[in-house]
């Protein structure tokens, strides 16, 4: 079969074409990676903004892994965060307690990503929440197949060279704050310590234990409220860095001028997405650097 012309000229338009939708593609994926991870640093650890809520987010050496995530309505935006952020699936999916500014996109998030390992508290019969947003991750984790760790103070775990030690909770309480599974991640020389919702007597328990709370970023608890960061608990934790999680104009008045004035008294530099936006700590294993969206 003889090609003409025009039938030649028409495949090379094509071909220029599809060439140039190529292009925009990967012009269009590339604009959409996350611009604040930097290149070449193995550690990176987001504080990410969702509002009056709570979601980090730690990449370390090829692991992922998510703690919290917001409320429901920030499904869609956590989830292209974390695909922005070159996450195809989660390591461990660590979820603080059962309020909703924390778990809220959790069956979202276990429904949209694989997910080897889903963390909660240790809850007994007689305190099991009965959320609808506890009862539908609890369907998503099992539909997924994650495997569920009911966690306490005293675990370890480890993923890759990342290491999770988990401080709380110790014990039980109908207090759902003070349940919070907090979390002291270990890489190489860096250490960054997530307290949850955890108050004043959750960080009194950690301090009666004796064991070490020392960590170059703190995520301070319970969005930064008098409750929690006590004066003995700073000087315990004596961080270089603090991320406060909390919504723009809140109602509860997050944070709270006398932790505002605490970790200024003790010269630590104060991140707050509501001020800062997304907030990044990143490194190699020594001491952190930080970017932050605003």
């Amino acid at each position: 079969m003889r090609i003409t012309r025009s039938v030649k000229k028409y495949i090379l338009s094509a071909a220029i074409v599809v060439l140039i939708v190529a292009a925009c593609l990967i012009v269009y994926e590339a604009g959409r990676k996350n611009k604040m991870l930097p290149e070449d640093y193995p550690l990176n650890v987001f504080s990410f903004d969702v509002g009056q809520g709570d979601c980090e987010l730690i990449l370390c050496e090829g692991v992922s892994v998510l703690i919290d995530g917001g409320e429901a309505e920030y499904g869609q935006k956590v989830e292209r965060f974390l695909k922005e952020c070159g996450v195809e699936q989660l390591d461990c999916y660590v979820l603080t307690h059962p309020h909703t500014d924390h778990i809220g996109v959790a069956a979202h998030i276990i429904s949209a990503f694989p997910v080897s390992q889903i963390m909660t508290t240790a809850f007994s019969e007689l305190n099991m929440p009965t959320t609808k947003a506890y009862e539908d991750m609890l369907a998503a984790a099992e539909k997924s197949g994650a495997e569920l760790l009911n966690v306490k103070g005293g675990d370890v775990y480890r993923y890759g060279a990342l290491k999770l030690e988990i401080l709380s909770p110790l014990a039980e309480t109908d207090d759902y704050n003070d349940m919070s599974v907090t979390v002291r991640a270990v890489y190489k020389s860096t250490t960054c310590l997530l307290m949850g919702d955890a108050s004043s007597n959750v960080e009194a328990q950690l301090l009666n234990q004796g064991g070490s709370l020392k960590a170059d970023l703190l995520k301070v608890g319970h969005h930064g409220s008098s409750d929690a960061t006590s004066e003995a608990f700073l000087q315990a934790v004596s961080p270089d860095y603090a991320v406060i999680s909390c919504g723009a104009g809140n109602a509860f008045g997050h944070p709270h001028v006398q932790t505002l004035n605490l970790l200024n008294q003790y010269g630590v530099e104060v991140y707050r997405t509501d001020l800062n936006g997304t907030v990044l700590f990143y490194g190699s294993g020594g001491k952190l650097k930080v970017r932050a969206a605003a």
